[in-house]
């Protein structure tokens, strides 16, 4: 999605409690771009119900985001993987990236 458009929607996956492996999109009725905060709100709120149920063992989103690295002092593109476990807890992982000339991304 990175190369081919430059962007892209957060989006999720979840692990249910017997294992289940779902991808999970957000939607906005009526706004086909609607702020990525409000899609990450959805997706987060529709986990926590779920969880809350007894139905998660594991959920993450997905997202594009501005992050500073270890070392460094100016903040770079990054795609964020928050993830969290029932058991394990939670942790966000950024992959900077840099998108080159003719949309390659390294």
């Amino acid at each position: 999605m990175l190369s081919e458009y430059g962007e892209f929607h957060p989006f999720g996956a979840s692990m249910s409690s017997h294992g289940e492996i779902q991808w999970i999109g957000a939607k906005v009725e009526g706004d086909d771009h609607p702020p990525a905060q409000e899609l990450i709100d959805l997706l987060t709120e529709n986990f926590k119900r779920q969880a809350a149920e007894g139905r998660l063992r594991a959920a993450g989103i997905c997202y594009d985001a501005l992050t500073v690295p270890p070392g460094e002092t100016q903040k770079k593109d990054a795609v964020c993987c928050g993830l969290e476990h029932c058991v394990a807890g939670t942790v966000d992982v950024f992959i900077p990236y840099i998108k080159r000339t003719g949309g390659a991304i390294q």
